[in-house]
């Protein structure tokens, strides 16, 4: 399993499964060896990913499933389809100047298992359903965020450019998480996490409120999830092999004032 998310409104764990080239539906509550609900699998679902899948998001007020792909394209599924279905709708082409990861380019690869992908790092998506937006970083030198982050309407489709850019998120990896009552989109560089305005229109400059968050030696973070109940932000990493949980009400504000000077506090 390459990513996973959470429904928290019909309380269903969802995954991707690159070996099988699927993504799995589970219970809030699965435990132990239990099948999941439903699986999307098949030529018609266009999924496609060994080593590098593709990452998933979902929006459960929608009722949306949301796959990122090394295709340069974002698939959207409905929540409750089964089996191999087409997607719903299809986000792809040179206008939407996406930048999601490359094809593997190792013939041995590409020619024991068909038209499949791996070797790149494609980045994680998110959706604000209240502004109905789809929010995209791109990949620049070699990491995502260094361009910025696209924003789109959600029910993008074909090859539709961004609507709105933030010019920023740099050495952002390829994890993010937003909070849309406040329109803030939450990363974290380095260490400190940077707090981003998220525009509905044009190319935002602004610049984000960054609060001191070191996550230790060599433990660079590999996963950022918001906690909006208690305020905080829970990161995964990597070589410290911990998840940190920070507490950022500054994330939550609509006009945060935060200076740059600002540290976050943290327990595990």
């Amino acid at each position: 399993m390459h990513d996973i998310a959470f429904d928290g409104i019909h309380d269903e764990i969802v995954v991707t499964s690159p070996l099988t080239q699927a993504i799995l539906s589970f219970r809030g509550a699965a435990n132990g060896e239990e099948p999941p609900l439903r699986i999307i699998q098949g030529d018609k679902t266009l999924i496609k990913g060994v080593g590098a899948t593709g990452k998933v998001s979902i929006d459960p007020v929608n009722n949306e499933i949301y796959l990122a792909t090394p295709d340069q394209q974002i698939l959207v599924f409905n929540r409750t389809d089964n089996g191999n279905v087409a997607p719903k709708r299809i986000l792809g082409g040179p206008h939407t100047q996406l930048s999601l990861g490359k094809q593997n380019s190792n013939p041995a690869v590409l020619a024991g298992a068909g038209n499949v992908y791996g070797g790149g790092n494609v980045p994680c998506i998110r959706i604000d359903p209240v502004h109905n937006l789809l929010l995209v970083p791109q990949e620049r030198g070699g990491g995502f965020g260094g361009g910025g982050v696209q924003v789109f309407d959600r029910t993008a489709s074909g090859d539709t450019p961004p609507k709105a850019y933030i010019r920023g998120p740099v050495r952002m990896g390829n994890q993010f998480d937003v909070y849309p009552p406040a329109m803030t989109l939450v990363s974290h560089a380095g260490n400190d996490f940077e707090i981003w305005k998220i525009p509905t229109s044009g190319t935002s400059t602004e610049k984000p409120i960054k609060i001191s968050a070191p996550l230790g030696r060599q433990s660079g973070d590999i996963g950022l999830v918001l906690d909006p109940l208690h305020k905080e932000a829970i990161v995964a990493t990597a070589a410290g092999n911990t998840v940190e949980t920070f507490y950022l009400p500054e994330a939550f504000e609509t006009n945060p004032t935060t200076s740059s000077t600002g540290s976050a506090s943290a327990g595990q």
